[in-house]
């Protein structure tokens, strides 16, 4: 099985000259936070009358009207992100248009919303990629954690038909409380079909959605992630393989997400704010879509004025004092948008990561003996 995915050498020679310079080379936009499925995790999923309470949507000329301006800065990687882009209304258009402008264009999808018709248009106008978040590996799971009883069913389907027309598809896996049983499930249905699979036991506090869930999801303990971690680098590798990794010593959690990169250093450990930004539905450009913290609004201010906001919001983050000094903190990774969603400032000690980090070493032993043992 595909392990990670490894990206073009161009495209990492293109991200490490736009850091020279901060150039915002790769930016999502968040069309929407309206959604088809209700995950119990899920950081952003509004009902419709709780988002016009809020805002109103973009429309798809004020979405190309910025993509222009992005362009003239430097964009070339563009992310369609929501809730569920193939939701939100004359999304085909709007795709079409951005393809047409030259971007390499990802989506991210649940999946249940690509059918033959969308396909029809979809393969004319291919995206560089569909990462698809994998709930479970059964209707029943899928209506369990997202109160879809045909989600399965659906996203199975998809994938068939985005293979059959050679879309390149890769699944993102949130294992939580409600689907952990189906772990072993999906990875081996990722495999059966030739595809890469990024499970992570780590959920977000979903402080966009929230303000007051600092810290807080419906989720695993601590002790709980870290063990369903050392289940995940089992599945993965195998048994032989993650032997080696426990006797190497060097067990690291890795959940990031493949678009973040890292940057070293004990500021922002990512591309945040120094070669990306994330526009969200409501009007904020913000280095990350997990950090709600004082964006402006592009279409108010412009483009320029907006970005020059977004890395002044990184600039002078660092990881809290504890962590820059802890031994562990290459083990961890625990990033800045970890931190304020754990803690709400960039301050403190994110708990649940830390425990999590700590817990992990005697969990992938725990796993090992179990899988050995065949339990």
């Amino acid at each position: 099985m595909k392990q990670r995915l490894v990206e073009p050498g161009l495209v990492e020679f293109f991200h490490r000259k736009a850091e020279k310079t901060k150039t915002p080379i790769s930016g999502t936009f968040e069309l929407s936070p309206l959604c088809n499925m209700d995950c119990r995790m899920c950081y952003i999923k509004m009902t419709k009358e709780k988002q016009e309470s809020i805002n109103r949507l973009r429309t798809n000329e004020e979405w190309i009207e910025l993509a222009k301006q992005a362009r003239e800065e430097g964009m070339l990687f563009l992310l369609l992100t929501g809730g569920e882009p193939f939701l939100v209304k004359d999304f085909k258009e709007l795709y079409i248009e951005l393809h047409k402008m030259g971007f390499c264009i990802s989506i991210n999808s649940n999946g249940t919303m690509i059918d033959e018709e969308v396909i029809e248009w979809l393969k004319h106008y291919p995206p560089m990629r569909i990462n698809m978040t994998l709930y479970g590996a059964s209707d029943e799971t899928y209506d369990k954690l997202c109160k879809n009883p045909k989600g399965f069913t659906q996203v199975t389907k998809a994938i068939s038909l985005l293979k059959e027309n050679n879309i390149q598809v890769k699944l993102n896996c949130s294992v939580t409380p409600h689907n952990k049983d189906d772990l072993k499930a999906m990875v081996d249905f990722a495999e059966s079909q030739d595809l890469i699979i990024q499970p992570t036991s780590y959920m977000f506090p979903p402080l966009r959605k929230d303000k007051t869930q600092v810290g807080k999801n419906d989720r695993f303990t601590p002790d709980e992630a870290a063990l369903y971690g050392a289940y995940i680098g089992a599945y993965q590798n195998g048994l032989e393989n993650f032997k080696a990794y426990i006797e190497s010593g060097q067990l690291k959690i890795y959940d990031a997400d493949d678009d973040c990169g890292i940057v070293e250093g004990d500021h922002m450990r990512c591309r945040a704010g120094i070669t990306s930004f994330w526009m969200t539905w409501e009007g904020k450009m913000l280095p990350c879509g997990m950090i709600p913290d004082n964006g402006l609004d592009p279409w108010e201010v412009g483009f320029k004025k907006a970005w020059e906001n977004a890395k002044n919001i990184v600039k002078d983050i660092k990881l809290p004092v504890k962590c820059a000094r802890c031994g562990k903190k290459n083990e961890c990774k625990a990033c800045a948008a970890m931190v304020y969603t754990e803690t709400g400032t960039y301050d403190q000690v994110p708990q649940y990561r830390c425990d999590m980090t700590h817990s992990y070493p005697d969990a992938c032993k725990k796993v090992l003996k179990e899988l050995e043992l065949g339990l």
